[in-house]
């Protein structure tokens, strides 16, 4: 009887061992990236949106390119804020090409004042590319005039 249940315990313990070791995996794809950095950009969260990029940024946003060192040099959320915004939303993610370390992701996503109403909905492309063994944005390309606050 304490053999099974000392066997019982080793495969349980080896099973939750691999499962550790298999999650970063689960959690690191590019779409997971992309909920991240909606989730970080509505928290006003620099600090996590710049873990999520492989620096420099790129953003074409309309006819505006603009290359930073940091997320705080593409968008100013006080002037965001005073527009109106209060969250976005993503309205959903499509790949159109993935490979091994490079993807690109068509993501829809709807900006929304502090009353849940639609400010302005629009495509973004964004472009990721694999680091070690961490997705990375890259390059992010908004074809409409979208505010940045700046």
């Amino acid at each position: 009887m304490k053999t099974v249940i000392y066997i019982r315990n080793i495969l349980l313990t080896l099973f939750l061992f691999s499962s550790l070791l298999f999650a970063k995996d689960a959690n690191n794809n590019p779409e997971k990236v992309i909920e991240d950095f909606f989730y970080h950009f509505n928290e006003m969260d620099i600090n996590k949106i710049n873990e999520l990029w492989d620096l420099p940024i790129t953003y074409f946003v309309g006819d505006e390119i603009v290359v930073a060192k940091s997320y705080s040099e593409i968008v100013n959320y006080e002037n965001l804020k005073k527009e109106g915004w209060a969250y976005s939303k993503i309205n959903s993610i499509d790949p159109i090409v993935s490979q091994e370390d490079f993807a690109i992701y068509k993501t829809n996503f709807t900006r929304f004042n502090n009353q849940d109403v639609e400010l302005i909905s629009t495509d973004t492309n964004l472009t990721l590319i694999k680091r070690g063994d961490y997705w990375k944005l890259k390059i992010a390309i908004i074809p409409i005039n979208i505010s940045t606050g700046k």
